[in-house]
């Protein structure tokens, strides 16, 4: 089964896919993926919030890919909050808009945080920080292809015992998208937050 999984992700990773973009609402897609998450969320003793800015534009994009990158970084966000150990933690989901044609969704956690190193690899295939049949290092490669499919990027911030904030910005409906390569910036929080 792991290996069938791997081989899916690989193959998903490798090409493109066919997608069907329309008018998605952003406030839908986080708000369903937070209820495909919650009952495991409620079992690790995670607390979740969720601050969802009335009134967004929607984004041009396929729901389901969209889906997917929001899943993975609340995944991501739980199983970081699960390696401290102590059951608990908070998770923080946000929307809002970015700029005069942007949309922008957070994922916060409250986590062990991440090194500089690992902040510089998080996005390289088969990098992964779990442990061994945990992940297989493809979430974010993945995520971060979506993103830029659709004309946006990643931005992370994150340092040792401070969380991780992935912000993930997307054009909003109408907005002119330029091409070019993905954009992604991992950044070292500094700020004391």
């Amino acid at each position: 089964e792991r290996a069938a999984r791997i081989a899916r992700q690989l193959l998903t990773f490798a090409r493109k896919r066919h997608t069907t973009r329309l008018m998605v609402p952003v406030n839908e897609v986080v708000a369903e993926t937070l209820r495909l998450r919650e009952a495991d969320l409620q079992r690790a003793g995670i607390r979740v919030s969720t601050l969802l800015a009335p009134d967004l534009p929607d984004v041009f994009a396929d729901p389901h890919q969209l889906q997917q990158v929001v899943l993975n970084l609340l995944i991501n966000a739980e199983h970081a909050l699960l390696r401290v150990g102590d059951a608990g933690g908070h998770v923080r989901l946000q929307t809002s808009t970015e700029g005069a044609d942007g949309i922008r969704i957070e994922v916060q956690d409250d986590g062990p945080g991440m090194s500089t190193e690992v902040l510089g690899r998080i996005f390289d295939p088969f990098f992964t920080t779990k442990d061994v049949g945990e992940g297989t290092g493809l979430g974010l490669a993945v995520a971060q292809a979506i993103v830029a499919e659709h004309g946006g990027h990643i931005d992370v911030t994150s340092s040792p015992g401070a969380g991780a904030r992935f912000a993930i910005v997307l054009p909003a409906a109408g907005a002119t998208v330029q091409a070019g390569r993905p954009h992604t910036a991992p950044v070292a929080d500094t700020s004391d937050q």
